[in-house]
């Protein structure tokens, strides 16, 4: 946890050096009039950590998301996301995905912060010499919170380094997935 929280620090810190240095300057740059469809994809990294029983410790995982959406504003996108973080081992994998409505909010230009509601879903799966066991869980409420900085930024396009945290609500005797990931992603407007 003190990772993730040290990575929020490091991306607001970035967002509000690079707005400075461009209010220092005498423009803001990338200050744009974003509107209609929006849509995009990251590929990053992270943790899958969970709790309950047999949950030791987080686990490193992949990340993969996808969203499509409008926007309502100049500075306020509501989108359908798709999140996806996979970890595999020889014989063990764990995965979870939340599929989300969102809104994306920019407070000040190449800074967004992001929440959502939706549903998650997770899944365990070990193959292993004499037993092979799969445990999927139901569709589940869920939420996501993330924080995003665009250092490339236009009308049309943006380069995302974000950080976003995702769980669902499993029900008692499901084992609860935690998904934390840092990603890049690009967003087309």
């Amino acid at each position: 946890m003190k990772r993730i929280a040290s990575l929020f620090c490091l991306v607001g810190s970035t967002a509000l050096i690079s707005q400075t240095a461009a209010a220092q300057e005498g423009e803001v740059y990338g200050s744009h009039e974003r509107d209609g469809l929006t849509f995009g994809a990251a590929l990053g990294g992270g943790n899958l950590g969970c709790s309950g029983d047999g949950c030791d410790d987080f686990t490193e995982a992949g990340s993969f998301n996808v969203f499509i959406g409008g926007m309502a504003a100049h500075n306020l996108a509501v989108t359908f996301d798709a999140w996806w973080m996979v970890h595999s081992d020889d014989d063990f994998s764990v995965n979870q995905g939340l599929m989300t409505a969102n809104m994306r909010y920019w407070p000040v230009d190449h800074l967004w912060l992001r929440g959502g509601l939706g549903v998650a879903r997770s899944e365990f799966s070990y193959d292993g010499t004499f037993v092979d066991v799969t445990d999927r869980t139901e569709w589940v409420p869920a939420f996501v919170v993330g924080i995003g900085v665009e250092p490339i930024a236009t009308e049309t396009f943006g380069l995302d380094i974000k950080l976003e945290y995702g769980t669902g609500f499993y029900s008692d005797g499901d084992t609860r997935i935690h998904s934390a990931a840092l990603s890049l992603g690009i967003a087309f407007y």
